[in-house]
């Protein structure tokens, strides 16, 4: 009963999710723009959302060998870039369908 789950040690693993694996990183100060460049491992898909202040990132992927298959949505007035495999494409507002290799 005195233990908090709220410790900033606690939150590591959601942060290190979002950050390393989705690969989810503000661009721009506030996130006015995002970089999203995901680390998949061993994984062959991943779902994830992130609060940011603009509303929600949302990311899907599906991974068969090297191909991937990424749906990106980016809340309103929000911009960035996607990398995978050192391949950038750019993001806009909204929802975006991705294929690599292209």
């Amino acid at each position: 009963p005195t233990r908090s789950d709220c410790h900033a040690w606690s939150a590591h693993p959601n942060f290190d999710f979002l950050a390393t694996v989705a690969g989810i990183d503000p661009a721009k100060a506030g996130f006015r723009q995002v970089s999203i460049e995901p680390h998949l491992g061993p994984l062959t898909h991943l779902s994830a959302t992130l609060p940011v202040p603009q509303g929600e990132i949302e990311v899907h992927f599906q991974r068969n060998g090297n191909a991937l298959s990424a749906e990106v949505s980016l809340p309103p007035g929000m911009s960035g870039e996607f990398i995978w495999s050192g391949e950038k494409t750019p993001l806009r507002t909204g929802l975006q369908h991705l294929q690599f290799p292209r």
